[in-house]
């Protein structure tokens, strides 16, 4: 199957999915997948024109041992050159947010950097996230005005930007088969700075909606389980779900499409392999999009449209939505 294929589950008697809520677009709003759960969010044209990132991991370094199992010792190997030459190359420019899920390096590891960048100097950054991550981030050397600039939430924020608002919902780390996941803990304050994997510790995980004045609303997940209490009738136009190991996590994603009104439009994410670099050949980074994941979604989202993302590549929100 090729990426960007959609999907149109089949509800009962052709029952047209929950969302429908969306009114005229003000403006372009377009989605960029930067691999695992991470995206760019970039709303208006021209001169207005902003964005908004989310878990911006670009680094793409190796986690596993021999065995193929995530190793919290394994070295924290940052590259550098990767980061700048996605950013530069294929980024919008300085974003207004930065919105965190949680601590893990496949989440976080390149937001100190990012935050460094000469070229974004004169730019204000906010960043959303928790007390762990703004630990973990003075810890990695985050320059100190940027850190003045975190925003720390806990889920149940309703904040309010000019020409979108963010709301924050408190959400769940994925598990794996034996119930367990990876570098559990919390970092109240900075630890010394990170050296192995382990370090980048998870804190707690959050979830992200993001609703354009007169546009779309767009669900950001940054790992495949919630805490369905929290999003119960939230009604996003599109969700970006998280599709890595789910069997200890029971019916997703059927709990999570029912909880919150078979979005629109749903994309597949967190189900590449993570370390193929996107600055890579084309055809290695299309060979790591899950096509299960996808027919997994349109399985469990009746009448919604299922999209495969390709990496770096933008994609338009209203005509997804058309």
């Amino acid at each position: 199957m090729a990426p960007n294929a959609a999907f149109t589950g089949a509800g009962p008697a052709g029952r047209p999915p929950a969302g429908r809520r969306r009114g005229p677009s003000a403006g372009r709003v377009r989605l960029r997948w930067l691999g695992v759960s991470g995206w760019e969010i970039v709303i208006g044209r021209g001169h207005r024109r902003r964005s908004i990132l989310f878990d911006p991991y670009l680094s793409r370094m190796p986690f596993t041992d021999a065995q193929g199992v995530a190793e919290h010792g394994i070295p924290l190997r940052l590259d550098h050159e990767a980061v700048e030459a996605v950013t530069s190359r294929h980024l919008t420019g300085a974003p207004e947010l930065i919105l965190v899920s949680h601590g893990h390096f496949d989440h976080m590891a390149d937001v100190p950097q990012l935050l460094a960048r000469p070229d974004w100097r004169h730019s204000r950054i906010r960043v959303l996230c928790d007390a762990t991550v703004s630990s973990l981030l003075a810890a990695m050397g985050t320059p100190r005005r940027r850190l003045a600039d975190a925003v720390l939430v806990g889920g149940g924020e309703h904040l309010r930007f000019d020409g979108y608002t963010v709301e924050v919902f408190r959400s769940l780390h994925s598990r794996r088969p034996d119930y367990g996941y990876f570098a559990p803990g919390h970092r109240l304050v900075p630890p010394p700075r990170p050296s192995v994997l382990g370090d980048l510790v998870e804190g707690d995980t959050l979830a992200y909606q993001v609703s354009v004045v007169g546009g779309p609303s767009i669900l950001l997940m940054g790992a495949s389980n919630f805490a369905e209490r929290e999003i119960a009738g939230i009604r996003p136009d599109v969700a970006a779900v998280p599709m890595t190991t789910t069997a200890a996590v029971h019916r997703y994603p059927g709990r999570l499409l029912a909880a919150i009104g078979n979005p629109r439009v749903l994309i597949a994410c967190h189900h590449d392999d993570m370390v193929t670099p996107l600055t890579g050949p084309p055809g290695l980074l299309a060979a790591t999009t899950a096509e299960s994941s996808v027919r997994r979604l349109a399985a469990a989202g009746p009448g919604s449209h299922v999209v495969a993302p390709r990496h770096l590549e933008a994609m338009d929100v209203d005509a997804l939505l058309t």
